[in-house]
């Protein structure tokens, strides 16, 4: 896009002419469009003001100081020049100045006089503020042809550095709206992908541990109970003897050890033997759940929301009970297994 910066040129008026037009040539050189002091007749307070409004709109602020501290604004005491570089910087406006070095003001004297190129009337206004000019980044000319070579790599150096609103031809329209159009799709992309994160953290919150209050899990225990046979017969010649076994264990511990075998979807005979193994090394020893007690466990689980049973057809055509994780027992079981960083 062609975009043109507004530039506001502000310096003290009679004794800068000469200047100032070489900075208005130079910003129109550059493709930009100047703005400044020429326009108005700095006197009053609603002139200040429309000084004030003409900056707002401008992307680059200039000032040009040469001798003269220029015409005292009443009511602060102020020259207006100093009121609008003031006023340009509490605006975060971006400001380049050039300074008239003195063999230049020497110059100007020499051809337009002392009394119109240098200050008398408020010297020590006049130190000051060219101490706060001097404070900033500037640059000192010696000539007009100074001026127009600052304004041109200025402008070009903060066209890099800013991001501007400027101004655009009437014609660069139909790229403006391509623009427009790439950022409203854009902004509908964001919207979706907003909602679907807010879907899925609704899905999430919906898969954390709410569970009936009735229901015993966490905190709740249930006795394992059940049988295995111990050899205690010698080499060649064995001789088992069932050994039944009782502990309690709860049933969240339970569960996030059993869980990991679900993680596949396991027939129901499957199932019962992954818990068995589960269980082997809590109870020391591999045993036999009785059927009874493994229905409970499986119905507690089901009920809790952490495995699905359900009856589906075998390859061999007939059917069969299925037993697997739901949403919420994985997210439950990564909740409480996954390793955090320490």
């Amino acid at each position: 896009m062609n975009k043109k910066l507004q530039v506001f040129i502000s310096s003290t008026y009679t004794d800068l002419i000469e200047e100032r037009q070489a900075a208005v040539q130079a910003v129109l050189d550059a493709g930009h469009i100047p703005a400044g002091m020429e326009l108005f007749k700095a006197g009053n307070t609603s002139q200040l003001e429309t000084i004030y409004k003409w900056i707002d709109n401008s992307d680059v602020y200039m000032l040009i100081l040469g001798g003269r501290y220029g015409s005292i604004e009443e009511k602060t005491g102020k020259s207006y020049t100093q009121l609008e570089y003031e006023y340009a910087i509490g605006k975060g406006l971006p400001i380049f100045s050039v300074v008239l070095r003195n063999d230049f003001i020497k110059k100007k004297s020499e051809l337009l006089g002392e009394e119109c190129t240098v200050e008398n009337a408020n010297v020590s206004q006049y130190i000051d503020f060219k101490d706060l000019v001097m404070s900033k980044i500037v640059r000192e000319v010696s000539d007009c042809k100074d001026i127009m070579l600052a304004v041109h790599t200025t402008l070009k150096d903060f066209m890099e550095e800013y991001e501007f609103v400027g101004w655009v031809r009437s014609n660069d329209t139909e790229l403006n709206t391509d623009l427009l159009n790439q950022l409203n799709d854009m902004n509908k992309a964001i919207s979706t992908l907003k909602e679907e994160k807010n879907r899925l953290k609704l899905e999430l919150d919906n898969l954390e541990q709410n569970f009936e209050s009735n229901l015993a899990f966490e905190g709740q225990f249930i006795k394992i109970e059940g049988e295995y046979q111990e050899n205690l017969g010698r080499p060649g010649s064995p001789h088992y003897v069932n050994r039944f076994i009782s502990k309690e264990i709860s049933w969240d511990k339970m569960f996030l050890l059993w869980a990991p075998y679900l993680i596949q979807t396991s027939n129901y005979q499957k199932a019962k033997e992954t818990l068995e193994s589960a269980l082997k090394d809590y109870v020391e020893h591999y045993f036999h759940i009785n059927n009874n007690l493994f229905q409970t466990i499986k119905v507690q689980y089901h009920a809790l929301g952490l495995i699905k049973a359900y009856e589906a057809r075998t390859a061999s055509g007939g059917t069969a009970e299925f037993i697997k994780l739901t949403e919420k027992g994985k997210n439950y079981l990564i909740q409480k297994s996954a390793i955090t960083k320490s």
